[in-house]
């Protein structure tokens, strides 16, 4: 399930500028494969940070992710149309920020699933053994 809709992308950017970055056919409508994309692209690097400390996909999502999906889905779609804007630019630095210190714990996100600890840093009891050499140095000299 994405972290925000189209609804959401119109709560932040007025249609008929949708329908610019989106529309590549002059149909005068927003083009929901565009934004979907965009949608896509950016759960996947929200994904990307909190993935190292929460369950990911979360479901349901806290509602700044939704809002950081949607930033950066809106600041995808200049990106894909060439328009050079700062304002989504700085609102695309400022969620990866927000990001980053999601990943380092620095923040939390309130109702996400906390994704347990990985057994890389966990020590095992299990020991492996395995049979002698047949073949070693000593054994083939002289051969």
């Amino acid at each position: 399930m994405a972290y925000s809709v189209l609804d959401d992308l119109k709560k932040k950017i007025d249609e008929a500028v949708l329908v610019q970055l989106t529309d590549t056919t002059d149909s005068g409508v927003v083009d929901s494969a565009k934004t979907d994309r965009a949608i896509r692209d950016a759960d996947a690097l929200i994904d990307s940070y909190t993935g190292k400390v929460y369950k990911v996909p979360m479901s349901p999502a806290p509602d700044v992710i939704t809002d950081i999906s949607a930033t950066l889905a809106i600041a995808g779609l200049h990106k894909f149309r060439s328009v050079d804007s700062p304002v989504w630019s700085e609102a695309r630095g400022k969620a990866i920020e927000f990001l980053g210190k999601v990943a380092v714990g620095a923040v939390t996100l309130e109702g996400a699933v906390i994704e347990p600890v990985s057994a890389d840093g966990l020590s095992s009891p299990q020991t492996f053994t395995a049979q002698e050499r047949r073949f070693s140095r000593d054994l083939l000299k002289g051969m």
